[in-house]
């Protein structure tokens, strides 16, 4: 296995005659921070995470297996997932050639980099060679793909916390703000998928074509979560994920109890992860709903205490059935959107949930100061969440 570089304070590897090691130094994130009161004089002048050996088995995997190898290349890692410039310029040149169709060997290479007048500046025509002899075979291009992924990966945290760090001792505007917008790019950091965000008509038509095929196997029935209503279901086919739906009615019409029996249902007979973040009930007080709820004993006997005989048992049978439900109360009072939306990610990030409910929305608050000056704009930033 290759082993990496980066790992150390010591200065990159530099091999005679040898271009792949040029330009290490031209790259960003080369410097981690100053005057950091953590930092060290070796920190500011320490190679980022990379690995020069699984590079180059990379490329050389490409290089003697180019039908086989360059597929997958393309789908797992993008020309800015390798360190070294030289490196770079041989994986785009590469993908190049093999969309074109053009056949893929040593003197074909080698002769469309010197018709790009690129040839010399990644080494020469000796650094292609020792690309080609570097591995003996494309077997293990899998786990030198998942090296160079790892180590990009290692690369943009630091560049994401360095730019935090900077922001932060300059000590400008609101810090709610900034907290929000430092965790989304972590986040963005360990969801990437390697995909594009432009999508191609042809990308676009064959995703709806798939989702046309879902439907008709399905005729009629629920395309999205279950809410536990039949009429419901069959008018919106369920609930959908990156969908909004408010629950709107007057005080002390069921909003709430709506609300919990979707989430009960979806959690007990779905066996999908739910999440609740309750502004205006206590989670103990929405636990009493549910558990009534399901054992069909009436809540305002409950308050009171005067329960039958009957009632302990149901209570007990419904109480073990919402143990083992999935659902994660937050009964946090006077939630900003931001402090909602950063449990919500790490949630997802944790429990995989797989729907979140909010009662109610009006209690939301914003954490800008300028929403907050209009009820208007902090709705508006509060719907947008």
């Amino acid at each position: 296995m290759p082993s990496s570089q980066g790992s150390g304070p010591e200065k990159p590897r530099k091999t005679a005659g040898n271009g792949a090691d040029r330009g290490l130094a031209q790259q960003s994130g080369g410097r981690v921070f100053q005057n950091s009161p953590t930092g060290s004089a070796q920190d500011i002048h320490r190679a980022p995470p990379h690995s020069v050996e699984a590079e180059q088995g990379v490329l050389g995997s490409m290089l003697i297996a180019p039908q086989d190898v360059i597929p997958e290349c393309v789908e797992k890692i993008k020309e800015e997932y390798f360190y070294v410039p030289a490196h770079q310029t041989v994986f785009r040149v590469l993908v190049e050639q093999w969309s074109a169709g053009q056949a893929i060997d040593l003197i074909t290479f080698t002769q469309t980099l010197r018709d790009q007048n690129v040839l010399e500046t990644i080494g020469g025509a000796s650094f292609v060679t020792s690309l080609f002899t570097f591995v003996p075979t494309a077997a293990n291009v899998e786990y030198y793909l998942e090296i160079v992924r790892d180590k990009y990966v290692l690369r943009q945290i630091i560049i994401t916390c360095t730019e935090g760090v900077r922001r932060a001792y300059e000590e400008q505007g609101e810090v709610g703000p900034l907290l929000d917008e430092v965790e989304h790019n972590i986040f963005k950091v360990g969801d990437d998928r390697f995909k594009s965000q432009l999508l191609t008509m042809k990308e676009q038509v064959m995703g709806a074509l798939e989702s046309i095929e879902k439907l008709y196997e399905r005729r009629g029935g629920i395309t999205g979560l279950s809410t536990g209503f039949i009429e419901l279901d069959r008018l919106t086919s369920g609930l959908h994920p990156a969908e909004m739906v408010v629950i709107a009615g007057r005080p002390s019409m069921g909003k709430t109890a709506l609300a919990m029996n979707m989430a009960e249902h979806v959690a007990v007979n779905q066996r999908k992860p739910v999440a609740v973040f309750s502004l205006e009930m206590s989670s103990q007080q929405l636990v009493q709903r549910m558990l009534c709820s399901r054992a069909r004993v009436n809540l305002q006997r409950v308050r009171d205490g005067f329960l039958g005989e009957r009632d302990f048992p149901s209570l007990t049978a419904a109480a073990s059935k919402l143990a083992d439900a999935k659902i994660f109360i937050d009964d946090s009072p006077s939630l900003e959107i931001l402090e909602l939306r950063a449990k919500a990610r790490r949630l997802k990030a944790q429990q995989n949930v797989e729907l979140v409910l909010i009662d109610y929305l009006q209690l939301l608050r914003s954490a800008t100061r300028r929403a907050k000056e209009n009820r208007q704009l902090e709705i508006s930033e509060i719907s947008a969440g």
